[in-house]
């Protein structure tokens, strides 16, 4: 959650601030020891659920008032809101002095993450996957511990997790302070060690001069087009989850994983395709899920929107983003366009987007000063945290990009001032007969 605020906060913002860094880093050292004492001397949750439960109960709040007063409109938003409500009242009712329930709910959440990074690392085997098989590995007996209540008594073992989690902010806080002091100007935040150490791969791509955002709106929009896996009628069967995030088989057995590029007009298209066609059964589509640099093959990149319709169809959905740092994606492609090395799973069409996505809105939080730190008290942000890190553990698809997209549309449309918030809703293309075709992106 941290790094992603700091990328949407941008370089200068964080040079700014880095001293409100340093405190809040220290602030979250401290409760974090704060937390193990209280759980020592005391045994109880009181101090993380009650400020947890008030929080999410605001929340809640204000998300049911925005929806009865029409400024987020349909279902989605008043579900949102009762989600909120529901959550922040049962951890304000919990038995304190219990907390069974709310045990299962972390044992539940600790497994369910822990299986996920297991899964995704097992499949992708990508760059320190051992040391995350570790973590998802952690993540299962910690959840097996609270559910058996031993060594310890999930009273102390639950504030534990909460004060792990606060020394993890309080590191990554104090490292920032630290690292952005000595990161030279015109640099992507991206290419600080805080956020190369974790990539799937060895980091490439910010030798480019990344000139600070501006208030000034971009000449043309940022288009972003997906095609979706289920864009074809010869689909055979329904799997909801892998046919929504990862790929569809149709009726012959053979996967399709989708398409995303990117527009800036006409002085950029972003569309990353493998030069061999890479369809395939299910069976040796899993077997290329390794995302090493020894399972590269050469790529290549489409020259246009017009030209990819023309060969293939129209796409299942656009997006738009109106106000992005025009001049810092233009320097990223004029350098790194010509890379043509494709691997299915860490440099696909999506992961290509995907970047150049990071590049054109790194900074546009830091626009607002230090109110761009209120980004934390949003609930958009944490969905966009969470579809950050899936996508992260395993690697960026078309479904997760337009699910990423459509959120951080929200999050930068929130008004920092006032108590409206204005949505630029994504535009969809018309319905036409798609001609199906294997092993997109």
């Amino acid at each position: 959650m941290l790094r992603l605020l700091f990328l949407l906060m941008g370089g200068p913002a964080l040079r700014a601030s880095w001293p409100a860094l340093l405190l809040a880093g220290l602030i979250c050292l401290g409760a974090s020891l704060g937390i193990v004492l209280e759980s020592l001397y005391h045994g109880t949750l009181s101090v993380p659920l009650l400020l947890l439960g008030l929080f999410l109960t605001a929340e809640g709040l204000l998300q049911a008032w925005r929806a009865r007063a029409g400024f987020d409109r349909g279902w989605p938003a008043r579900i949102n809101a009762l989600a909120l409500l529901l959550l922040g009242a049962a951890l304000l009712a919990a038995p304190h002095e219990r907390g069974d329930c709310v045990a299962w709910l972390f044992a539940l959440a600790f497994f369910f993450d822990g299986g996920f990074r297991l899964i995704s690392c097992g499949l992708m085997r990508c760059r320190r996957w051992h040391s995350k098989l570790a973590i998802g590995g952690g993540e299962w007996l910690f959840s097996l511990a609270i559910v058996a209540n031993w060594p310890l008594s999930h009273r102390v073992l639950i504030p534990l997790g909460f004060a792990l989690v606060l020394l993890g902010w309080a590191c990554s806080l104090l490292q920032m302070s630290r690292q952005i002091r000595a990161l030279p100007a015109e640099t992507s935040v991206a290419a600080l060690p805080l956020f190369t150490r974790k990539g799937v791969r060895k980091p490439h791509g910010f030798n480019y001069r990344h000139i600070a955002c501006t208030q000034a709106p971009a000449s043309v929009p940022l288009t972003i087009y997906i095609w979706t896996p289920l864009g074809s009628g010869s689909v055979a069967g329904r799997r909801p989850w892998f046919d929504r995030w990862v790929a569809a088989i149709d009726h012959r057995g053979k996967v399709s994983t989708g398409h995303t590029s990117l527009a800036m007009g006409d002085a950029l298209y972003v569309s990353f395709y493998p030069v061999e066609d890479m369809s395939c059964s299910l069976g040796g589509f899993l077997q290329m899920l390794h995302a090493r640099e020894e399972n590269d093959v050469a790529g290549f990149h489409q020259r246009s929107l017009e030209q990819e319709i023309k060969a293939w169809c129209l796409p299942d959905k656009r997006l738009t983003l109106t106000h992005y740092n025009q001049q810092a994606l233009a320097n990223y492609w004029a350098s790194h366009g010509q890379d043509c090395r494709y691997n299915l799973t860490s440099r696909n069409c999506s992961t290509s987007v995907m970047q150049a996505i990071d590049v054109a809105t790194e900074g546009l939080l830091g626009l607002r000063g230090l109110r761009g730190y209120a980004a934390l008290l949003d609930p958009d942000f944490w969905l966009l945290s969470l579809i950050r890190s899936r996508a992260e553990g395993m690697t960026w698809t078309p479904g997760l990009v337009m699910d990423y997209v459509e959120v951080l549309r929200r999050v930068l449309a929130a008004q920092p001032e006032g108590n409206s918030r204005r949505y630029l809703y994504a535009e969809k293309e018309p319905a036409v007969n798609r001609a199906y075709h294997t092993g997109r992106g």
